[in-house]
């Protein structure tokens, strides 16, 4: 027993050392800062385990890119090569479900943000570079869709060369006229693993420094007054602590995509077809559909830039002291208008019929 006790004892000594060694080199002890006591719950954990969820995307991306075609000649073929193979076909029901995942815990952490104000003076920047990475997070969703190339992303692929004619020159990057030498499936697919998960992750460093700088945002329930002393009087935890959290709800996520890739394997449709318009957007875009069939494409581009703007005012325009939700009432009400409103388009989106939006399809 005293050796077990003995032999546990070198291992932590050994991985303090190893620490230690990391921290002078690297100065990785400059990212720790105190974390108050609640900020290890899990509304406070989801910012982490969404990072944590893209960390696991990553990790299957870089697997997946090697066994992909980005051509519009190969690329069917070697997903539906990659699906037959048993690790192959693993890692893309992983990856499929892990994305779906991630959109769900940023979404929810959007909420959280929402109903404490912790977009509030002064953590403005923290809410605006979180709202910037929502915006990336939904085209890494929607590159991400295309790439598959079979009939729904033939669709995608379709809406995506419309969107950026009524762009104009604004949307070149998107645009088959933009170069005659690389195909604009090829493109896509550069977006996806290079452009916008570079971006992600450089704008993921500003928003972590933003929360170091401005602090994790207070408990809100109570006066202005009574929110402000608590923050200064909590009990303050070790970064470490809070590690280990994000660390047991990523596993935990991971845990919960292995069942789901088990129990509902990621299928792949034929190959597209030109002049038919036959599937919806997967379901983190279908609660837009409605609007396409009522308003037409260029409702994609209005729509959501109207959100995300309305997103980006907020700060802006709910300028009180007050965090408590109770105290909020006009402003939480109007989320939940929102919110129910997505829900309510998002199913019907889902029991509407398809119909043909796009000309060229």
């Amino acid at each position: 027993m005293a050796a077990t006790t003995d032999a546990a004892s070198r291992a932590r000594n050994g991985l303090r050392r190893i620490g230690l060694w990391l921290d002078d080199r690297f100065g990785l002890s400059g990212l720790a800062y105190p974390i108050p006591r609640h900020a290890n719950t899990l509304a406070y954990t989801l910012g982490g385990v969404t990072l944590g969820g893209f960390i696991l995307l990553l990790a299957t991306g870089i697997y997946l890119a090697q066994l992909y075609d980005p051509t519009p000649q190969g690329a069917h073929a070697s997903v539906v090569h990659l699906s037959t193979e048993p690790a192959g076909a693993v890692v893309r029901s992983l990856h499929f479900w892990l994305s779906g995942i991630f959109m769900v815990t940023l979404i929810l952490h959007l909420l959280r943000t929402f109903v404490s104000a912790a977009y509030k003076r002064p953590r403005e920047g923290v809410w605006l570079t979180g709202v910037v990475l929502f915006l990336i997070a939904g085209g890494l969703l929607f590159t991400g869709t295309i790439l598959k190339w079979d009939q729904e992303a033939f669709e995608a692929f379709g809406h995506n060369v419309e969107i950026s004619d009524l762009l104009g020159f604004v949307g070149f990057w998107f645009s088959p006229q933009f170069t005659d030498t690389v195909s604009l499936l090829t493109r896509t697919y550069i977006t996806h693993v290079s452009f916008l998960p570079l971006l992600l992750i450089g704008l993921v460093g500003i928003h972590l420094l933003l929360v170091k700088r401005q602090r994790i945002s207070p408990l809100p329930f109570g006066s202005a007054e009574e929110v402000e002393r608590r923050e200064l009087d909590e009990t303050r935890l070790p970064f470490t602590t809070h590690l280990m959290r994000i660390l047991y709800w990523t596993l935990l996520v991971l845990g919960i995509a292995l069942i789901l890739t088990a129990l509902r394997p990621t299928g792949i449709g034929p190959e597209g077809v030109e002049g038919i318009e036959i599937t919806k957007p997967p379901w983190y875009f279908l609660w837009l559909y409605p609007f396409e069939n009522w308003f037409g494409l260029k409702a994609l581009i209005v729509v959501p830039g109207l959100l995300v703007a309305g997103l980006a005012a907020l700060p802006f325009l709910d300028r009180s002291p007050e965090r408590d939700p109770r105290r909020r009432r006009p402003w939480v009400a109007l989320g939940a208008l929102v919110l129910l409103a997505w829900a309510a388009l998002t199913i019907y989106g889902f029991v509407t019929v398809p119909v043909s939006h796009v000309e060229n399809m």
